[in-house]
């Protein structure tokens, strides 16, 4: 009791805030074309964007006749905009090829650099100087990217021997190399229409899980090339 004689109020602790409950709300799944970019594929991507666009260039000219996967491809290439470009670009690997598949090749031109190997007659060719050029950026994101991350040529469809011959290349041996050799530049799985298809028609639908599937699908092919080289 207090001195006015009334009994005091019980004293109660006070109340403690409950926690707000987890939110069960799922964060916003953004598709691939959304996603930020990591440092490596930044680089991958702009090569992918400048590949597509000399594919749809060399439909749209008189070189398109005589490059197969072009002609067979030509109907969708003419018609992919911008958007659908560089969805198409935006994948977890590289869409070009110097044969880097191929370390016979490789050690010629490095231990031989005078010596031609032949081109296969069958082989499309892009135009001279976008080629020139376009070889010259792969070698060099290719040889950076193997400096900064040896599992990065898993990303270009790479033997290790291969990747361990380049790093060992200097940066202006490389540039001598793609304006000997840029001939041999090529859209990867140039013989094979139908993943290209799928690549285009993918990029041309919003819905991210077609993108996606792809991605997979294009990692699977190059590690299952990679493994059946001997």
């Amino acid at each position: 009791m207090n001195s006015s004689g009334k009994p005091e109020a019980e004293k109660r602790p006070p109340p403690q805030r409950v926690p707000d409950a987890p939110s069960t709300r799922r964060a916003p799944v953004r598709s691939e074309a959304e996603a930020p970019a990591i440092p490596l594929l930044q680089p991958i991507w702009e090569l992918n964007i400048r590949c597509l666009s000399l594919l749809a260039e060399t439909a749209e000219g008189a070189l398109g006749d005589a490059f197969p996967l072009v002609r067979q491809i030509r109907e969708s290439l003419i018609a992919m905009n911008p958007e659908i470009r560089n969805r198409a670009a935006r994948k977890s690997f590289l869409l070009l090829d110097l044969e880097f598949s191929n370390l016979n090749w490789w050690q010629t031109v490095v231990s031989h650099p005078s010596r031609s190997p032949p081109l296969p007659a069958w082989r499309g060719r892009f135009p001279r100087a976008s080629a020139r050029a376009l070889a010259r950026a792969t070698l060099s994101v290719v040889w950076h990217g193997l400096q900064a991350d040896r599992y990065a040529r898993c990303r270009f469809g790479m033997l290790p021997a291969v990747a361990a011959l380049l790093q060992s290349v200097s940066l202006t041996e490389l540039e001598r190399l793609a304006e000997r050799r840029y001939q041999f530049l090529r859209p990867r799985w140039e013989d094979r229409p139908a993943v290209w298809r799928q690549l285009l028609e993918s990029a041309a639908t919003t819905d991210y899980r077609r993108a996606r599937e792809f991605n997979i699908r294009g990692l699977q092919l190059l590690v299952g090339e990679l493994l059946a080289t001997p």
